[in-house]
């Protein structure tokens, strides 16, 4: 079988070498190419994929909305977030999901336990967000609280969720046992731009950044300074990736195999 990720630039992308690995230790004879596909050429999107005879593709930056117009069928998580980051084409026609969400979720338990007991706070409202916010929620029995610097960005959200603003949740930094950044701020090297005062975090608080390249953003390196325990995104870009693959194939794919093939990567970057 074949399968590939769209994106534009697509060279930085660690998914083909991840996908081989997981293909290799299988004894799959599958393919996974990298394709760039300008956002001017979209919408050539349907015989590109049909030249390269793709049997399910990932979606990347900028095209995880650009696609949906372009499918036959969406999950229904996938059009509430409204992103689609995972397609399979079976019997000719395309069907959308989004990985990213139950990627975080579950790569989050796996290295850190149970959240079921534990008070939430999501920083951002945008697709990421929206994602792993309406995975959590099947996993915990506390009410996540989420926060954007304007709360008109949760007009379109139908969970049961605490929204608030930055300004009204600074105050209640310490409070939360898990803080999940799903923002670029913290991204630079400004540390008067970093999104919550982390002096005030809980000192057994989990702080989370949804970024794997780098390894520490810069909230992570001041978190960590801090004492803080910290978690980046690279366990949600490998079960996002796992979850494709067993859309695609329907087995399950091989997570240890694919996680160690990305931090030998990284190492060498």
């Amino acid at each position: 079988m074949k399968f590939g990720v769209i994106g534009h630039p697509i060279d930085h992308s660690l998914s083909p070498i991840m996908h081989s690995a997981n293909f290799e230790a299988l004894g799959r004879d599958d393919q996974y190419h990298a394709l760039n596909v300008p956002p001017q050429h979209f919408q050539r999107i349907r015989e590109i994929i049909k030249e390269q005879e793709l049997n399910g593709f990932n979606i990347t930056i900028p095209h995880k909305e650009s696609i949906i117009p372009y499918l036959d069928e969406i999950s229904p998580s996938a059009q509430y977030i409204g992103a689609v980051n995972t397609v399979l084409v079976k019997d000719d026609k395309w069907i959308g999901y989004n990985t990213d969400g139950i990627g975080f979720v579950k790569g989050l338990i796996d290295k850190h336990g149970p959240i079921d007991e534990k008070n939430i706070l999501v920083l951002g409202a945008g697709g990421a967000s929206k994602g792993i916010v309406s995975e959590m929620i099947k996993f915990t029995n506390h009410k996540i609280t989420v926060a954007n610097r304007s709360v008109n960005r949760f007009d379109n959200w139908q969970l049961e969720i605490k929204a608030m603003s930055l300004t009204e949740v600074k105050p209640l930094i310490h409070t939360f046992d898990m803080i999940i950044n799903t923002t670029p701020v913290g991204m630079n090297e400004k540390s008067s731009e970093l999104i919550i005062p982390i002096e005030k975090i809980s000192e057994k608080a989990l702080v989370c950044d949804i970024i794997y390249i780098p390894n520490k953003t810069p909230l992570l390196q001041a978190c960590e300074r801090e004492g803080l325990l910290i978690y980046n995104g690279l366990d949600m870009f490998v079960y996002q990736g796992a979850e494709s693959f067993e859309i695609w194939t329907g087995q399950e794919a091989n997570i240890e195999v694919m996680k160690n093939r990305v931090k030998d990567e990284l190492k060498r970057r």
